[in-house]
């Protein structure tokens, strides 16, 4: 559940037993989530805009992080030595390819939201130079398409893009 579509804590409350997830934005959205019983490993915390301060709070509350920068690795990195946990941490990647029928798109150019796909197996390395736990990819191809079709191809691009960075994911 995208906390962005209602962050009503009487809502997430009765959403969090319900859904596989809870994908926060902000330090706020991360407390109504913990506040409504959401165990933290089910949390993911994701956006561009992540201040250094909600990074070291997401590290010591234990969720999932969508490294969306080398800088916000860089801020994780540190949080991680300085707390003595690793932070769980996925990859947001940029698609490197775009779906012409997708009313908004996020790949086949850079844009604000994730790490350009070229970028993404020198943003691994330094997880692993990091020792921070790597979990995944986070992929958003584009939306607003019904056209069954289009969404086979997201899909298909998607898993070929997954299975290509995953190459050069860092080991347990």
């Amino acid at each position: 559940y995208a906390m962005k579509a209602n962050p009503m804590p009487a809502l997430v409350g009765h959403m969090a037993p319900l859904v596989d997830g809870i994908d926060v934005a902000s330090a706020g959205e991360l407390k109504i989530a913990l506040d409504a019983g959401t165990d933290p490993g089910c949390i993911s915390f994701a956006g561009p805009g992540k201040r250094d301060a909600e990074l070291r709070q997401a590290v010591a509350a234990g969720i999932l992080i969508n490294v969306e920068s080398f800088r916000e690795l860089a801020v994780l990195a540190e949080a991680s030595q300085a707390l003595g946990v690793p932070a769980r941490v996925a990859v947001r990647v940029n698609p490197d390819f775009e779906l012409k029928s997708s009313g908004m798109k996020m790949g086949g150019g850079p844009k604000p939201f994730g790490v350009d796909a070229e970028q993404v197996p020198a943003l691994l390395r330094a997880i692993g130079r990091a020792e921070l736990a790597f979990e995944g990819f986070h992929l958003f191809a584009g939306s607003q398409n019904l056209k069954a079709e289009a969404i086979v191809e997201a899909q298909q691009k998607s898993f070929a893009l997954a299975l290509r960075m995953a190459e050069h994911a860092p080991g347990p």
